[in-house]
């Protein structure tokens, strides 16, 4: 009798593979919409300065699922002393989508002072919001040259004066009243150029005329991308 042998082939079992694809990282913007160096940090992604017009990007975990930052901003002198009020942020914000941008601005309550002295006296030193509460002074002298200075960030109020003493006489001052002088356009990024022209008039003697410009800076956010807009508070500073 002719026998049959049947061969048992193991079952060959597949496992079932999981093939985890990593995402790329979480990018975080900022855009400075001011006029001075704004410091940006991100809680474990380090620190980057920004320029004004200029934007940092932060590339994040993703399973970090939240980050928070920080920034600063201020005038300063050619030696570094802080000018003005101190501008600051702090949020955390939620990881969601590719990125998102947040544009760092200040609200209608700051503005940024700018100065043009084209006169015969240095101006030294400069008081903001003279003789309301939020008064602030600061020990900078803004030469007789006609160059524009960047000076720094305070508080705007309807009745906000800004004065500034004569260095080789301080007993006389030149002063600029808002709605007066000048008037803040109370807009986000405001800033305002304040001039100061001594001139002689036909008999010889010494006048002052004051000016000033305002201007404000928009954001203009690119298209399509998820974007926020903060405003930064002031302090004094340190």
């Amino acid at each position: 009798m002719r026998k049959i042998l049947i061969l048992c082939l193991p079952m060959l079992v597949l496992a079932s593979c999981c093939v985890h694809v990593d995402r790329p990282p979480f990018l975080a913007r900022f855009q400075n919409m001011l006029y001075t160096n704004i410091s940006v940090s991100v809680d474990g992604y380090g620190t980057k300065v920004i320029a004004p017009g200029e934007t940092a990007t932060f590339m994040i975990d993703r399973r970090d699922q939240v980050y928070h930052y920080e920034a600063e901003t201020h005038g300063s002198t050619s030696n570094g002393e802080i000018t003005g009020l101190v501008v600051e942020w702090s949020l955390t914000r939620d990881i969601v989508g590719e990125s998102y941008t947040t544009y760092l601005i200040t609200a209608e309550d700051l503005f940024f002072l700018k100065m043009r002295n084209t006169g015969y006296h240095d101006l030294h030193p400069l008081y903001v919001n003279y003789g309301l509460p939020a008064e602030t002074e600061d020990n900078i002298t803004i030469p007789g040259n006609g160059l524009t200075y960047n000076v720094g960030y305070y508080k705007a109020f309807g009745r906000t004066r800004i004065q500034a003493d004569w260095l080789d006489m301080p007993t006389e001052y030149t002063y600029w009243q808002n709605r007066v002088h000048f008037t803040f356009p109370w807009t986000e990024n405001q800033s305002i150029t304040l001039r100061n022209d001594f001139k002689k008039d036909a008999s010889g003697n010494q006048i002052v005329e004051v000016g000033s410009e305002t201007s404000s800076i928009k954001v203009d956010p690119r298209d399509g991308e998820p974007f926020g807009v903060d405003a930064g508070t002031a302090r004094i500073a340190k």
